[in-house]
């Protein structure tokens, strides 16, 4: 009788061991495979542009003062710190950072403004000097100086300032509206 528990529990043991040999096998499997794809994987690299100087912040449909005013800062560089060839590049960026509802009604006055530059070899270079915000708006204002040059000839120097209404939709920040000076329309 004990000749019969002994080779029960050969047999038991020997079923075991067979048991965890294919599974020691498939995790060496399933690390070799892991390593390769580590291996092989490219890796994702997040760039910050040189000019940021402050750390901003969003979340959920909030955004930080110095997110607005990078905001701010950049669509104001983008619609008037302009030349008749940095034109369709600028506006085109511009364009792409705008909220639906307001696309057609800005690309429209964009593309009179163009005529009108290109008509008139008219550059225009804006300093800002000042850049409020608001975030329970979305809101950043604007204020400068815009020098107008027709050809080499400055034309006209005048301070501008100009208001952003921003929107953000699930992680989108867009440019909702633009008020204030109009320097196109002269």
């Amino acid at each position: 009788m004990n000749a019969d528990f002994l080779r029960h529990d050969i047999i038991k043991f020997i079923s075991q061991r067979n048991s965890l040999v294919v599974l020691v096998s498939l995790l060496s499997l399933s690390n070799v495979l892991l390593v390769t794809l580590v291996c092989c994987k490219k890796e994702k690299v997040i760039l910050i542009p040189p000019q940021l100087e402050n750390p901003f912040w969003v979340k959920g449909e909030e955004v930080s003062a110095e997110y607005l005013e990078d905001m701010g800062h950049f669509m104001a560089m983008l619609l008037l710190d302009i030349s008749p060839s940095s034109f369709p590049f600028k506006h085109k960026a511009l364009l792409k950072h705008t909220a639906p509802e307001s696309y057609g009604a800005l690309k429209a006055q964009l593309f009179k403004d163009e005529e009108r530059y290109i008509s008139l070899q008219l550059s225009t270079h804006f300093k800002p000097s000042q850049i409020t915000v608001n975030p329970k708006k979305l809101e950043a204002i604007v204020t400068g100086n815009l020098s107008s040059f027709i050809g080499e000839k400055r034309v006209r120097e005048t301070t501008e300032t100009l208001t952003f209404k921003f929107t953000n939709r699930g992680g989108a920040f867009l440019l909702e509206s633009v008020s204030g000076g109009n320097p196109h329309a002269n």
